[in-house]
């Protein structure tokens, strides 16, 4: 798993570190699921304050489609926090969905190809 960070100018340097951490947390369980983890981080108004912090998430997965989160809040950690928490999620769930697809799935090939197998009497 491969992740790459963009920060912009107006945000602390310790953020990139902040984010490989969280992002290695998150994910680390899907590590051979996950191709790649695309963070960009943005201040929209600048020095002005208020809800301006962008994060964006982008999480490549193998054979699936993307997980794509937004979140905006007023300091980078927590925007850091909230997007990683809720991708962590998506990613989980399609981890679990596509699982419990293949399993009902074998279960129902493996039900019929037993009942078309004549028994010998």
């Amino acid at each position: 798993m491969k992740i790459s960070v963009h920060v912009d100018s107006g945000i602390p340097a310790h953020a990139s570190e902040l984010i490989n951490r969280r992002c290695l947390y998150a994910f680390g369980r899907f590590d051979n699921a996950i191709s790649e983890v695309f963070v960009t981080l943005t201040d929209e108004n600048g020095p002005k304050g208020g809800d301006s912090i962008r994060c964006v998430i982008r999480v490549q997965l193998h054979r699936r489609t993307d997980v794509i989160i937004h979140e905006q809040c007023d300091t980078f950690e927590r925007a850091v926090g909230l997007a990683v928490e809720r991708a962590g999620r998506q990613v989980a769930r399609r981890m679990g969905r596509r699982g419990f697809a293949n399993e009902t799935l074998r279960r129902t090939v493996s039900a019929s190809a037993a009942e078309s197998i004549p028994i010998p009497a």
